[in-house]
């Protein structure tokens, strides 16, 4: 059977066609798709910087939009969401809503019709031709609502995954009739390359959310990083539809085999080239055997009690965590320095962010607490923290402090110390002294492809002044906690990065102040330090070594 065909006079085809038109436009803000509103908006994606992107004000007619917010706290459940790389509460992809009934599609009948009316056949010719973008898929939706509560974020990153060619952000955040201030958070955050795949430290473009407003950039691989600041005001949600324009696909016009594709990599190919340690281990001079397993010297003992607690100079006791961690592979040594040298440090590091303005319940300007011989340590696409440059020549207090702290993780006698604790014997080393700042700093999840396992040595000293800071800390919520996962190599949805559920998740330790963690991290295990809150009681504050072990004593 032939299909029915349908014949229209040109002038009723013409009326059809521009009623149909101004139907879409009228889900819109008035004078959107005028000439001079797409000139303007043109002109604004010509010269922005640091990548293509543009701002509109008003996107939306203003009526739909509250009726699409209202249903979308009357009907919609959020699910929350946490990686290495984010914290957000999400819904399911609107592209889904096709699949509804008839009765739980009108419930959320606004919500339907500004999602058809985004990925309208007008709005995406508009999206096209203002972007300068090219031809844009008619089918394919790839669409959700997010929500940002406090203490959610999402950090840097590309959007590189699959065919996506332009991403948007539609906002409706806190109350319609009140005004987002700044401080509260929630910005995107656009940034400069140093190089292709490489982000510089900083953003150069801050967009603060406002109601109705609708920021979008054409993805580009190696060069459209972004990332949302955190979210730090409470009971005010940052409320939001996230999604992408596409490629043409397959049959559709303007579809270009591997169209898509490039020399670039994805989004999380790039974190995991990104994350891979360059740094070659330095090696030790001399060469232990069984022995120094054993019993500590009187030298070492008396070079170590200038630093550590006496008690874990101790024989009997060392024995003790020595049979805890051969039984465990872990142990978490509690008040680690001595007395007198960690009452100095606190002061210090209490003082020094203070004066930072870290200890505040606010989001740090970037470049905040960059002095003496700390410096920014990135790139933002795997990791970002404060290191103390390997030549130390300030006299700022806790560049000294720090760098005589890492002269111990360097020495012999600390590494003669871990060999009678571990019964390992420690052939090399590389590490840093780190100064993760609230509101800014994380490392992304590195996994260990030694080819065997490796010795983790971290020296905690996160800010703490009351007990309350302690039991902050503690509860992991304001990040700053470090976790080992497993790797589930071709598990991972590419879109949500990595997930550390009760499954993944081998070990989390929250960040203290004066604790000694000693971790044997075996080969594809997987590591970081998660986003400090701005929220957090102050930055964490490390000494973090890897010690390089024998292959053959690894195999035994």
């Amino acid at each position: 059977m032939s299909p029915t065909s349908i014949f229209v006079s040109q002038n009723t085809a013409k009326r059809l066609k521009t009623e149909e038109t101004n139907s879409v436009e009228e889900k819109f803000f008035p004078g959107l798709f005028s000439q001079e509103s797409r000139d303007t908006i043109r002109k604004a994606v010509l010269s922005s910087q640091p990548y293509p992107h543009c701002k509109i004000s008003q996107l939306v007619d203003d009526s739909l939009l509250r009726r699409v917010h209202k249903e979308i706290y009357r009907e919609l459940n959020f699910t929350n969401k946490e990686t290495d790389i984010y914290k957000v509460n999400q819904t399911g992809d609107l592209a889904n809503m096709d699949g509804l009934n008839d009765d739980e599609r009108n419930k959320l009948s606004a919500l339907f019709e500004l999602r058809n009316a985004i990925y309208s056949k007008e709005f995406r010719e508009f999206v096209s031709e203002v972007t300068g973008c090219g031809l844009l898929s008619p089918t394919k939706m790839d669409m959700s609502v997010n929500t940002y509560t406090e203490g959610c974020h999402l950090l840097n990153h590309d959007d590189v995954i699959g065919t996506r060619r332009i991403s948007f952000i539609l906002y409706m955040p806190g109350d319609p009739d009140e005004t987002w201030d700044p401080s509260y958070g929630g910005a995107l955050e656009l940034y400069p390359v140093v190089e292709r795949d490489t982000p510089a430290n900083e953003p150069v473009v801050s967009v603060p959310p406002q109601w109705n407003q609708f920021a979008m950039f054409t993805v580009l691989p190696g060069y459209s990083f972004h990332s949302v600041e955190e979210v730090v005001v409470q009971n005010k949600p940052r409320l939001s539809i996230q999604g992408w324009f596409h490629f043409p696909q397959i049959g559709e016009m303007g579809y270009k085999e591997d169209a898509e594709k490039s020399d670039s990599q994805s989004s999380l190919q790039q974190i995991e080239a990104a994350v891979d340690s360059k740094e070659k281990y330095k090696q030790y001079n001399t060469e232990l055997t069984e022995s120094d397993t054993e019993l500590l010297s009187e030298k070492d003992i008396e070079y170590l009690s200038t630093w550590m607690n006496p008690i874990y100079l101790d024989s009997r006791f060392l024995s003790k965590v020595t049979d805890k961690f051969l039984d465990e592979s872990v142990v978490q040594l509690k008040k680690i320095l001595n007395e007198e040298l960690y009452a100095r440090i606190k002061v210090a590091i209490v003082k020094a962010d203070q004066r930072d303005g870290f200890t505040e319940t606010k989001i740090p300007p970037h470049g905040s607490g960059i002095c003496g011989d700390w410096k920014v340590q990135g790139s933002p696409i795997s990791q970002r923290f404060l290191k103390l440059t390997e030549v130390a020549n300030s006299d700022e207090e806790t560049s000294v402090m720090f760098a005589k702290l890492r002269s111990h993780f360097e020495s012999e006698s600390f590494r003669r110390w871990l060999a009678v604790l571990s019964h390992l014997l420690p052939i090399g080393y590389r590490g840093s002294a780190r100064r993760f700042r609230p509101g800014h700093d994380f490392t992304l999840a590195t996994t260990n492809n030694r080819g065997q396992a490796v010795l983790d040595v971290t020296l905690c000293l996160a800010t703490i002044t009351n007990e309350k800071d302690t039991e902050m800390w503690e509860t992991c919520e304001y990040g700053g906690y470090e976790c080992y996962m497993s790797s589930h190599e071709g598990d991972d949805d590419p879109a949500t990065y990595r997930s550390f559920d009760d499954d993944g998740a081998l070990l989390t330790m929250a960040a203290g102040s004066n604790e000694l963690s000693v971790v044997l991290k075996d080969e594809g295990v997987m590591r970081f330090v998660k986003y400090v809150s701005a929220r957090a009681p102050g930055a964490r504050w490390d000494v973090s070594f890897e010690y390089d072990l024998p292959e053959e004593e690894e195999e035994s």
